[in-house]
């Protein structure tokens, strides 16, 4: 998997119908097109299936090696590959080819899940994989749900929202976090998370307590309201908000007013970006100033279509030019 090859012609006849896949299965000996699969193995469908999806490549010599450990990249590469989403690009900026899955899962706050470092020191991440156990990819799977809690929490949803089965039974501890995960199980996992999982989706950058309440929301209408708090010394400003009062808010007026008081002020304005929720990622659509009055500020967005907007202020630091994001919330604009 470590490196896509072309796949050599196989013979198509007329046959059975590859689930996800509207296309004929050959009645050829071995359809996995893996030497080391062949159809009396367990995951030879789910494998053939991840295979004509473009999935999962093998290795070289031809095989998959289905019971070796999957790598941390190697599933993230997969889960990818499932979704193809917007803004995704195989393309390298370097010779390793986990270095734009890898940026992604960063660009998306999925960095919570994975023992790697963030992307502006990708070219010194160790070499080999690092095999992937069991727990980090629930907190993998969650993320990319859009929802972020501890491991034990993130299985938990797993298994209630029916994304895992569990491995001896359907329990956090039935779920064997610890254990490793074969490249034949992730595959499975990888199918039935795509057929319960309609895209991936940004994770919270904070990690919060799972509530099963939740599990009817969907990852907008979940997402938690945080704003940081810095110590009384900080080098950004400090804000309470007043508006909105949740992490995800419903309107059906075009005109959106956020206010709020502010303790410490670090430079005289405020920033608020608007981004467009385009099915797969966000689009900037505008930038806005908001002074800061006396302890105040306020600021109306005018949103310019209907659809999820995920809003973030940011505030200017004392000892550094890039701003700090404050907070972030959505708001979907629907009309009546």
């Amino acid at each position: 998997m470590c490196h896509k090859k072309k796949s050599k012609a196989l013979t198509v006849v007329l046959g059975a119908l590859l689930l996800f896949n509207v296309m004929p299965v050959g009645a050829s000996a071995n359809e996995s097109g893996f030497k080391d699969v062949t159809p009396d193995h367990w995951g030879y469908e789910t494998i053939s299936w991840a295979k004509e999806n473009g999935i999962v490549d093998g290795y070289p010599d031809g095989t998959f090696k289905p019971e070796q450990s999957v790598g941390q990249t190697e599933f993230l590469a997969m889960l990818i590959r499932a979704y193809k989403p917007k803004g995704f690009s195989e393309q390298s900026s370097d010779s390793d080819w986990r270095t734009p899955y890898i940026q992604y899962g960063f660009k998306m706050g999925w960095a919570g899940s994975y023992i790697t470092p963030p992307a502006s020191k990708l070219s010194s991440f160790p070499k080999p994989e690092i095999s992937e156990p069991r727990m980090y990819v629930a907190k993998l799977i969650t993320n990319a749900s859009g929802r972020s809690y501890d491991f034990d929490d993130s299985i938990r949803f797993l298994l209630d929202s029916g994304l895992s089965n569990g491995k001896t039974d359907n329990t956090v501890s039935g779920f064997q976090g610890n254990e490793l995960l074969t490249r034949a199980e992730a595959v499975t996992f990888i199918k039935n998370v795509k057929s319960k999982l309609d895209m991936l989706y940004p994770a919270p950058e904070f990690i919060t307590t799972y509530d099963p309440k939740t599990l009817t929301l969907s990852p907008f209408e979940a997402f938690p309201l945080f704003v940081q708090q810095p110590v009384i010394y900080g080098d950004y400003s400090h804000i309470t908000l007043a508006i909105p009062s949740s992490g995800y808010n419903l309107i059906h007026d075009p005109s959106y007013t956020i206010s709020g008081t502010v303790q410490k002020a670090v430079g005289e304005e405020l920033t608020t970006s608007v981004e467009y929720w385009d099915k797969g990622e966000f689009i900037s659509e505008t930038s806005l100033k908001t002074p800061i009055t006396k302890g105040d500020f306020k600021t109306t967005i005018e949103l310019p279509k209907q659809g999820i907007f995920r809003i973030v202020i940011y505030s200017k630091q004392e000892k550094a030019t890039p701003n700090t994001s404050l907070t972030k919330f959505y708001v979907e604009y629907k009309s009546k």
